[in-house]
């Protein structure tokens, strides 16, 4: 005769969360209403003439305040959770991650089968330099101003990513021809150049370089994400804040 084990809280079903939201909701809800209820016994409290029945006042609303803390972190919790869910991107940036990169680069390409796919792998010129002869923290200004050049560059079917450190990549959607993904790079590379800097950090100037491959047939992702990481690798030992392209 089997056994039944006694389930586990771990194995129960994860509850979704648009329902933990609605019961966060209510529970911050509840709380806040015993708040109000208690607050006219508060507020006819004199301190100075009956400083116990304040005490008593207080002791009586601490726990509709403790269960308000509780709702508020829990709600929080489940606003938060989708996003952790979905991977979350680059915290620092708000652009897609490599592995959101490469699932939307992959629809991307199927979605335009007969034109390869065009992408641009860009970095930050001299990043080491700004985060030991300025901070970290204007390093990383940096970086999320670069993530606000290319998006205020980009069209709505662009894929955005930053993927390692000061490396951005982007994939360029719809068909898109080797020239042309050149120009758009070359006006990528001159409006990071043109940036109002000195708002991040006085006197710091910035630039990058910028790869361009195009994705043959059969090509993995990861492939033409190397092609073009060689070709910024060509920019880097021709002197940086260039666009160069490999076949």
């Amino acid at each position: 005769m089997a056994s039944s084990a006694t389930p586990s809280p771990d194995d129960a079903p994860a509850t979704p969360p648009a329902a933990e939201r609605r019961a966060a909701t209510g529970a911050l809800d509840e709380a806040l209403a015993a708040c109000a209820a208690l607050a006219p016994q508060l507020a006819a409290v004199q301190p100075t003439t009956d400083p116990a029945a304040q005490r008593r006042a207080l002791l009586a609303l601490s726990p509709a305040l403790q269960a308000a803390r509780l709702a508020v972190a829990r709600l929080e919790a489940a606003v938060d959770e989708p996003a952790r869910a979905e991977g979350g991107g680059d915290a620092l940036t708000g652009l897609a991650d490599r592995p959101e990169f490469v699932v939307a680069g992959a629809a991307l390409a199927r979605q335009y089968p007969d034109t390869p796919l065009m992408v641009l792998a860009a970095d930050v010129d001299h990043l080491r330099h700004v985060n030991d002869a300025w901070s970290h923290a204007i390093g990383d200004a940096v970086l999320q101003a670069v993530a606000g050049v290319l998006r205020a560059q980009s069209r709505p079917q662009d894929v955005l990513a930053r993927t390692d450190g000061n490396l951005f990549v982007v994939a360029l959607g719809g068909p898109v021809s080797t020239t042309r993904a050149l120009l758009v790079a070359e006006r990528l590379r001159a409006a990071i150049e043109a940036h109002a800097w000195d708002g991040v950090g006085t006197g710091l100037r910035v630039t990058a370089s910028i790869g361009v491959a195009a994705r043959a047939p059969g090509e993995s992702l990861d492939d033409v994400l190397a092609r073009a990481g060689a070709a910024l690798q060509e920019c880097k030992r021709g002197g940086r804040n260039q666009v160069r392209a490999r076949g």
